[in-house]
């Protein structure tokens, strides 16, 4: 664990993804993923204090990093690529209001039936 740069640790915790085997490894690998190419299905209750004090972190040019990467639910279907998020909302809200087009994020590989399972009729994987 030493070898690893301390600017590059996760906090690997996740209420959404925790007990995925990828999540619980030493070292995750945090992609900046378009914004516009995550659905969001649930709405948000948000804190507004909480998303001002993320916006100002992620105006200064370097401290973007100190924001734990959302969680984001990549699921490949009918050769499609389709990507969740369902936790991060302030980091979210804060990312979308400041106009910034990507979000730092850790992706887990899920099966469409573990969306439908969140979404139940609302799900696009309903065959």
């Amino acid at each position: 664990m030493s070898n690893i740069n301390s600017k590059n640790k996760v906090d690997n915790f996740s209420i959404h993804g925790n007990s995925i085997k990828e999540v619980r490894c030493v070292h995750i690998r945090v992609y900046n993923v378009p914004m516009s190419a995550i659905n969001r299905p649930i709405p948000s209750q948000l804190d507004r204090s909480k998303v001002e004090k993320m916006k100002q972190v992620l105006e200064i040019p370097d401290r973007e990093e100190e924001l734990t990467p959302i969680d984001v639910h990549h699921v490949k279907h009918k050769g499609q690529d389709y990507y969740f998020a369902f936790g991060g909302c302030h980091r979210w809200a804060a990312s979308k209001e400041l106009g910034r087009e990507t979000i730092r994020a850790k992706l887990i590989e899920t099966p469409a039936s573990v969306i439908s399972t969140y979404m139940g009729a609302s799900s696009p994987f309903r065959d």
